[in-house]
């Protein structure tokens, strides 16, 4: 089992990866979401939980992935006030923030 500390770390890389290909990364109050392709046909799926510092990573077929995008933006998202989708260096910066804080 990870330590909190060794999840950071990872959700960090994971974060790096994400945001150099294909991927949505989504920002809420109590978690990161990560979603990217991998290589042609296969992503990868994130979740960093603040609270508790938990890391969930699969690896998905491209129809999986996109069937949990939707899955995360139609139910998971509509339950928060407010939200960040990362579209630049900025909005990255916050959840390299937020995952950093959980520390370890």
């Amino acid at each position: 089992m990870s330590t909190k500390k060794q999840n950071v770390t990872k959700a960090l890389e994971i974060l790096e990866t994400a945001w150099k290909t294909k991927s949505a990364i989504l920002l809420t109050d109590d978690y990161a979401y990560m979603i990217f392709q991998t290589a042609p046909g296969k992503w990868q799926e994130t979740s960093f939980i603040f609270n508790d510092g938990s890391l969930e990573v699969r690896e998905l077929d491209a129809e999986k992935a996109l069937m949990l995008l939707i899955e995360e933006v139609t139910t998971g998202l509509p339950g928060y006030n407010s939200y960040t989708v990362v579209i630049d260096n900025d909005t990255k910066a916050k959840v390299v923030e937020r995952i950093k804080a959980v520390g370890g």
